[in-house]
């Protein structure tokens, strides 16, 4: 009877052992846009001794008992409870976080933004330093994605983040337009300097890339966000791939966008509305409403009222702004004004 009792016992434990296991699961620092069964914010994680780069995946279930704040990286012990009689679009298994192992700062987040060259190979650019004139050599980073964007001082450049840790720094192939401008001398010298980037250090508000053998490369200082240079007047110059010859039929645009708002005339008629979504590199308006005068000449007061709820998205570069839509084709360009 007790070796039948104790038999039983093992059976029962093994049971429990192949329904409830413990695994060690890493979670990123940020969240990101997935579908499930609707539109939701995933977390990313390996499950893995240690993490390696690139191998984060979706996850679409919850682990109870885990207070998740965005910015650091986990190290869990989640046991998994295998569930029988589930929904199909459910999860058969159930995630109970047993124990934080480790909570640790993303550093690499602090990357994220623009950033304006102050130097190359050592030597200080001397340019002239105009908000939002867009002369200097222009870096954008965007951790999340893992990509990075830019201008080299002539050209527009994009390209990925193949490798990033701590300290180190890994770029793929960097693909950018190809025009000739007067002095391509700071164009050549910076892509040059950024191909060669092994190693990065953050110094409070700069950013220094540097080789393998930490020889300066690239120093950067954090640049005024791209949603604040929005903020001002900026009368039309191209509208719906029209030139605007006369500057009294010009298409004037006015952003506030620390009160989400947008102002201005079609070239005709006053108008006023809400900006709905903003970033360094989103807009999206809302309904304008406007006075309802005719004008001998509408053509461009058509135009700018056609193309205006296309807006996606924006570029700011040479005291310049170009509208895009969804799809990133030029919808108007303007110039600022004082």
């Amino acid at each position: 009877m007790r070796y039948t009792i104790f038999f039983a016992m093992i059976l029962l434990l093994a049971s429990c052992n192949q329904s409830e296991k413990a695994a060690i699961y890493w979670v990123n620092s940020y969240r990101v846009d997935c579908v499930g069964v609707g539109p939701m914010k995933c977390l990313l994680v390996q499950k893995a001794e240690t993490p390696e780069a690139g191998k984060w995946t979706n996850f679409y279930s919850k682990i109870e008992g885990f207070e998740y704040e965005p910015g650091f990286i986990y190290k869990l012990k989640v046991k998994e409870e295998q569930l029988e009689n589930v929904p199909a679009d459910a999860s058969s298994i159930k995630y109970i976080l047993v124990e934080v192992l480790e909570k640790k700062e993303d550093t690499k987040l602090a990357l994220d933004g623009s950033w304006e060259a102050l130097k190359i190979n050592g030597s200080v650019i001397k340019l002239p330093r105009m908000r939002g004139a867009g002369l200097l050599p222009n870096l954008q980073i965007n951790i999340r994605d893992m990509q990075i964007n830019g201008i080299d001082n002539c050209n527009n450049f994009t390209g990925q983040i193949t490798e990033i840790d701590e300290s180190t720094i890994e770029l793929g192939a960097i693909a950018g337009t190809q025009k000739m401008c007067p002095d391509m001398s700071i164009s050549k010298a910076f892509n040059e300097a950024l191909l060669a980037v092994k190693k990065y250090e953050l110094r409070e508000n700069n950013l220094v890339f540097t080789d393998e053998a930490g020889t300066e490369l690239l120093e950067f200082t954090k640049a005024t966000e791209a949603k604040v240079l929005l903020n001002d007047i900026w009368v039309a110059e191209i509208v719906d791939g029209a030139a605007v010859t006369d500057a009294s039929a010009a298409p004037r645009l006015e952003i506030n966008s620390s009160e989400m708002k947008a102002m201005g005339s079609d070239g005709c008629n006053n108008f006023t509305g809400s900006i709905t979504t903003l970033t360094n590199n989103e807009l999206v308006f809302g309904p304008l409403a406007g006075t309802r005068k005719m004008c001998p000449d509408m053509t461009f007061a058509d135009k700018f009222n056609k193309v205006i709820p296309q807006v996606r998205s924006y570029k700011i570069a040479n005291l310049k702004l170009t509208l895009l839509d969804e799809k990133g084709e030029v919808l108007a360009v303007m110039k600022k004004v004082d």
